[in-house]
């Protein structure tokens, strides 16, 4: 015990300087979202372009983590469709990467890519960028996958 005490206060001696001179630490950062506004904007746009295409889609916007913000199913798109456009549109929010990336892995590379949890590796999960940052997704099912893929980019490419 007699020899612990002394090696404490030698090592406390030690860090009392280098804790006097460190930065203070930033306690709170703020993280850009997609507007629950634009998300409902952004769901419309997407069901007009459809409609335009002749498309009967389910279409999900997410915030940066992957959070549902809006979402809209058209009348006649399958059921199957609201999963697949949730889970494409988390998928690329949580890992701020197009889901059409996790797709070509996984045909050309990486066949168990699909198994990592949160990783979808289908196309048409699209994010969302202001200034260079992630700040929400969209997701799109229910069509074949080049339309959903190209629905994807365009409605990404009108966020401004």
């Amino acid at each position: 015990m007699k020899t612990t005490m002394p090696f404490a206060a030698f090592t406390l001696s030690l860090l009392v300087p280098v804790l006097a001179q460190a930065q203070p630490v930033e306690q709170v950062v703020a993280q850009p979202n997609v507007s629950t506004a634009a998300a409902l904007q952004l769901a419309e746009r997407a069901t007009q372009l459809a409609a335009e295409r002749h498309m009967k889609i389910c279409i999900a916007i997410t915030d940066t983590d992957g959070h549902l913000l809006a979402f809209t199913r058209m009348q006649g798109a399958y059921a199957g469709c609201v999963d697949a456009s949730i889970a494409k549109a988390t998928s690329a929010a949580r890992f701020a990467i197009n889901t059409i990336t996790f797709y070509d892995l996984a045909r050309k590379e990486n066949l168990a890519i699909g198994t990592i949890p949160g990783i979808l590796p289908a196309v048409g999960g699209v994010v969302l960028k202001q200034g260079g940052a992630v700040v929400g997704s969209v997701g799109i099912s229910g069509d074949t996958d080049l339309t959903e893929q190209k629905l994807a980019e365009d409605l990404s490419a009108t966020f401004i």
